[in-house]
């Protein structure tokens, strides 16, 4: 008999993932074992579970469990069980804890059993993990099923259930922290609109799903600013407070040091001089974002010091867009909040633009030894864009702009460009091939230097050797 787990509804395609379903499938055919997908709020985990589980067809118990009682959260998981097994006297045990409702699950047929947001229940009741521990220890083996558990909360996961020490350490069969999708994937849901729009639209929301189908058929990037920030309960004018309460135990210090980044403090001595914070916490309050995926720590090649920038998209564009509207807002001036976004978006555009280009080209390259990406620096000078082949000390480099150029004018960058990063690489390193990277260049149709977003919307890499 086939489990009872409802449709999930949803409107938005299913994109790309399908290493990640590869992935829990040879988890499944191998069971028994334990399964754990976990990533930040809104990535997609609980669609990507929901796929796997339609595609499977394995008899499965789907929990969403929540921050309540240990007690409530065993009883809901039972009765839905019971329902979703069709087997009502699941719903009359009383489980001592959750290894035995478990037992009893893998005994009445269950192939696969999903929680959902697991973090939470630990949070409100930790014992749950090592109740699991010790099913997974001395039960599972015994059984035929798999164990999937899922959560936002990644800090909760990577400390309190995954990490060294913890209660599941080093037991998971599938260990799978999802990331946001790839451009090429996020940009198929923004079909309607042009490829310069696409990726203002990515610069304001990267890969998450979630808000990617909320602006999927939006027109322009008008349209999906509208929808995401000024339009009422529009949801990124409240995703910054969810993810610093959720995430962390002083949100406040974590705010000023990212409202420090997005203002051009980015080394830890200038962040803790703005902040106000002792430097010795500033580290640690940095190593906490890195963790987490909330900033990132960028050294140019071939140096040494580097500097933060925010790195989530969303707190990016918060940070960047939202906030600086944010009154305009409280006072009901949506029209006004809206054409401040809309005139600083261009310039919000240009560093998102800039990283996806070095993928691109990454892509195109890697297969070849071009596999160290990033920045040239030196003293005043700097160059966008260098993938560095170490084994043969070659290099291919891009300059990228956020504007609209004629032919001309990108031929005297690429010249300019070509000539620079021979300044700013190591003696003994050549050029391979050397890219321009515009918005538009009017004449520029054909030329297999130039990088456009909509020569990467039509899959013309113009680049990669011959």
């Amino acid at each position: 008999m086939e489990s009872r787990v409802p449709e999930q509804p949803g409107v938005c395609p299913f994109v790309d993932r399908e290493e990640e379903l590869g992935a829990i499938d040879r988890a499944y055919r191998e069971r028994p074992g334990l399964a754990v997908v976990y990533g930040r709020r809104r990535v997609g985990k609980t669609r990507l579970i929901w796929e796997w589980l339609k595609r499977s067809r394995a008899r499965a118990v789907y929990f969403l469990a929540h921050l309540s009682s240990h007690e409530h959260n065993l009883k809901m998981l039972a009765e839905k069980a019971a329902s979703q097994l069709g087997d009502p006297l699941i719903a009359r045990v009383t489980p001592r804890g959750l290894g035995d409702l478990l037992t009893l699950l893998a005994r009445s047929g269950a192939d696969v059993v999903v929680i959902d947001e697991f973090t939470y229940w630990v949070r409100a009741a930790p014992r749950v993990a090592s109740e699991l521990q010790e099913f997974v220890d001395t039960q599972l083996p015994s059984t035929s099923l798999l164990v999937v558990i899922s959560g936002s909360l990644v800090g909760v996961m990577e400390r309190r259930i995954l990490g060294g020490g913890s209660p599941l350490y080093a037991r998971a069969r599938l260990r799978l922290r999802l990331h946001p999708l790839r451009y090429k994937a996020a940009a198929r849901l923004l079909s309607r609109m042009s490829p310069e729009d696409r990726v203002r639209v990515y610069s304001l929301v990267g890969g998450i799903p979630f808000y990617l189908c909320l602006v999927a058929g939006a027109r322009n990037a008008g349209e999906a600013v509208w929808r995401l920030v000024i339009e009422p309960g529009a949801p990124l004018r409240v995703e910054r407070d969810l993810l610093l309460r959720e995430e962390l135990r002083d949100p406040h210090a974590y705010n000023a040091i990212l409202s420090a980044i997005a203002r051009g403090h980015t080394t830890p001595a200038r962040i803790a001089a703005a902040t106000g914070l002792d430097p010795s916490h500033t580290h640690k309050y940095l190593a906490v974002l890195e963790a987490l995926g909330f900033v990132s720590r960028e050294t140019p090649l071939f140096k040494r010091k580097g500097r933060y920038r925010i790195a989530d998209p969303i707190l990016r564009s918060w940070y960047g867009l939202v906030e600086p509207v944010s009154e305009l807002l409280e006072l009901g001036l949506a029209r006004e909040a809206f054409k401040a976004i809309m005139a600083r978006l261009d310039e919000h555009t240009a560093p998102a633009w800039e990283e996806l280009v070095k993928l691109h080209l990454l892509e195109a390259w890697a297969p070849s030894g071009y596999t160290l990406a990033g920045r040239l620096e030196h003293r005043e000078e700097e160059l966008d864009v260098a993938l560095i082949n170490t084994v043969e000390k070659k290099a291919v480099v891009a300059e990228v702009k956020w504007s609209d150029l004629t032919l001309r004018e990108a031929e005297a960058i690429r010249r300019a460009a070509a000539s620079k990063a021979y300044r700013l690489l190591p003696s003994g390193y050549s050029v391979t091939e050397t890219y321009v990277a515009a918005r538009s260049v009017r004449g520029g149709e054909g030329a297999d230097w130039i990088i456009t977003p909509a020569s990467i919307a039509e899959g013309s890499l113009g680049a990669g050797p011959a």
